[in-house]
């Protein structure tokens, strides 16, 4: 019998096949070569011509260890323990005698898990609060730490000179450095100090390390973390030297500040995504009173009435248009952020783009067109002629009635001056009706001609802007002056008329 591991325990073993052999052997003469160089060297020179051997022996090592393996799967399977049941009991003797086939491997699942017993749950524990009582004092001490690191940083940048020696001094002072003399090795790498290996103190904490173990932060990060204002970060422009651009730190103090640092970014930090849609957001809220600005100074046109112009309606209708394009490339830019194909937030993209298209189609570009200019003329001209006939038509009916009842003439002249000035359209103080009365007040000292021209000046500055919620309001106000002034230079008229008559 051969030396194989995988032969069969049934047959007999022979006085050499009980010696086990370990090494280097070749698998035909089973001689030990001692290493792997050896054994190839060997089983060239010698068993070239011999392969087809060497493949037989191979696949009878397998054969057999397939073989065993299937043997001791059987074994297993058909197994039954000790409490098992009269019918498997019964089952499992007939198979060994050879009168029926084995069970299956469901059935035989099946009857061990039946005679296996339930377990119970085993006691269990939270250790939630030790973690707590663990983390909290941690956490606690980091933020104590990281608070004293940051106010250390603000009186360190606070008037710093940009001289080398003044700095280094003003460093010291704010600082307090440790000892050198007595430190002869780097706390972080425990290496020797020397002359070629010099100590280095922490700026924030006052620690000596090597240069090796140093860490700088830029100036420009120190100053947010400080939160200076930018003024005072002008002198340090100034510094030309690389090594002054920035502060020298030791690992544990840049650890604490990077992570104050990330937790600030992360929680101010916004997905790009959000950002661009609350833009989005914003320009609709924005071009919301736009809308029904335009379509008011629509209606107003076609109404004829003088408020407001067709140049206002064409600037309003061109800033909408530029609230469009801006929400048009905003939405595109949304569908080029990079997402996983298929996830929601591709359709949420999708979706955002969706809405700024409808939005845009059914609030921006379906607009009422603008009259052309001699329509608006024609309005107004109908307009201007109904109401000089409703003016006529006022004082005549007023007049009737002061005859009927007997007044006198200057009693009478009050209600057409009444009714003139409610019902009259006036634009300007250049085209009013009345005579001008002598009057002890200029019209430059008029307070109400300043105001009036105060106004003026404000309504065109508001058109220039595009504001036409102020210019509403201002022409109303200039209108009413305007209605006052005519007024009281009516009753100055009557006045000098009356005087008149009676010399």
């Amino acid at each position: 019998m051969s030396g194989n591991p995988f032969d069969s325990t049934e047959e007999e073993p022979s006085a050499s096949s009980e010696e086990i052999l370990e090494g280097f052997l070749c698998p035909i003469c089973r001689a030990d070569l001692k290493s792997i160089d050896f054994l190839t060297e060997h089983f060239a020179r010698q068993h070239a011509e011999e392969q087809d051997a060497l493949k037989s022996v191979f696949k009878d090592i397998f054969t057999k260890a397939k073989k065993k393996i299937l043997n001791n799967f059987d074994d297993e399977r058909i197994r039954v323990p000790p409490a098992a049941s009269p019918a498997a009991s019964a089952s499992n003797a007939a198979s060994n005698n050879g009168t029926s086939a084995k069970p299956s491997s469901g059935r035989a699942q099946l009857n061990l898990y039946q005679n296996m017993s339930k377990q119970t749950a085993g006691a269990e524990r939270s250790h939630f609060d030790y973690f707590q009582t663990v983390r909290n004092p941690r956490l606690e001490r980091y933020a104590s730490e990281t608070n004293k690191l940051i106010i250390r940083l603000h009186r360190l940048l606070k008037d710093l000179p940009t001289d080398a020696v003044q700095r280094k001094q003003h460093e010291q002072q704010t600082v307090p450095w440790l000892d050198g003399s007595s430190v002869k090795l780097c706390p972080s790498c425990a290496k020797s100090f020397h002359i070629a290996r010099r100590q280095h103190h922490c700026r924030l904490c006052g620690g000596i390390m090597c240069n090796d173990c140093s860490r700088f932060l830029q100036l420009e990060n120190a100053l947010h973390l400080a939160s200076l204002s930018s003024t005072r970060g002008e002198p340090l422009q100034q510094l030309q030297h690389p090594d002054y651009r920035a502060i020298r730190l030791c690992q544990h103090c840049l650890w604490l500040l990077d992570t104050r640092q990330d937790m600030h970014e992360s929680r101010t930090c916004r997905p790009l995504l959000v950002q661009v849609y609350e833009e989005i957001r914003q320009l609709q809220k924005q071009v919301t009173p736009d809308l029904e600005m335009y379509l008011k100074i629509v209606n107003s046109l076609h109404e004829g009435e003088s408020i407001f112009t067709l140049a206002d309606a064409s600037a309003l209708r061109g800033k909408i248009g530029q609230v469009a394009e801006k929400m048009d490339l905003r939405s595109k830019r949304i569908l080029t952020i990079h997402s996983e194909p298929g996830s929601r937030e591709e359709a949420l993209k999708k979706a955002i783009r969706l809405s700024c298209i409808q939005a845009i189609k059914e609030r921006m570009l379906s607009l009422p067109p603008l009259p052309d200019e001699g329509y608006i003329r024609q309005i107004q001209e109908r307009k201007r002629i109904e109401t000089e006939q409703r003016i006529l038509t006022e004082q005549r009916m007023a007049m009737e009635a002061h005859e009927r009842k007997g007044l006198t003439v200057q009693a009478g002249v009050a209600p057409e001056s009444r009714s003139f000035a409610q019902g009259s359209d006036l634009q300007s103080l250049n085209n009013w009706s009345a005579p001008q009365a002598s009057t002890t007040v200029t019209m430059v000292d008029d307070p109400l001609i300043e105001q009036i021209n105060i106004i003026k000046g404000y309504i065109k500055q508001a058109r220039e802007d595009l504001n036409f919620d102020v210019v509403e309001t201002l022409e109303l106000n200039l209108r009413e002056l305007q209605r006052e002034v005519y007024e009281r230079q009516r009753q100055s008229s009557n006045s000098a008329r009356t005087a008149q008559s009676d010399s």
